[in-house]
């Protein structure tokens, strides 16, 4: 029984600790255009990381966001270039359009 008891205990404690990952990856556009844009300027809000698109327009956010045993709560970027109007998206996964000032 006891180690029946600390094997339930462990897994609990294993469950409730561990951290979970959510984030998204895809292409930044000008959105009349379709042009790829560098040099974009992305922020995850809730951890303050801040990252640049590469020549091809990539971009990629992940990171801990809280416990495994519920979803992983929602996070929030950021996508900001000079000339463009920034766009804050709530859980981005994909292409981002971005629109000319």
């Amino acid at each position: 029984k006891s180690f029946m008891k600390f094997i339930y205990y462990t897994l609990i404690f294993t469950l409730l600790s561990c951290e979970g990952e959510k984030g998204g990856k895809g292409l930044i556009f000008e959105k009349d255009t379709d042009i790829l844009l560098d040099s974009v300027m992305y922020k995850c809000i809730e951890t303050s990381e801040i990252k640049y698109t590469d020549s091809l327009g990539n971009w990629e956010m992940y990171g801990s966001f809280g416990s495994c045993v519920r979803d992983c709560p929602d996070f929030s970027v950021e996508f900001s270039k000079t000339g463009y109007v920034t766009k804050k998206v709530s859980n981005p996964d994909g292409n981002i359009y971005l629109n000319k000032e």
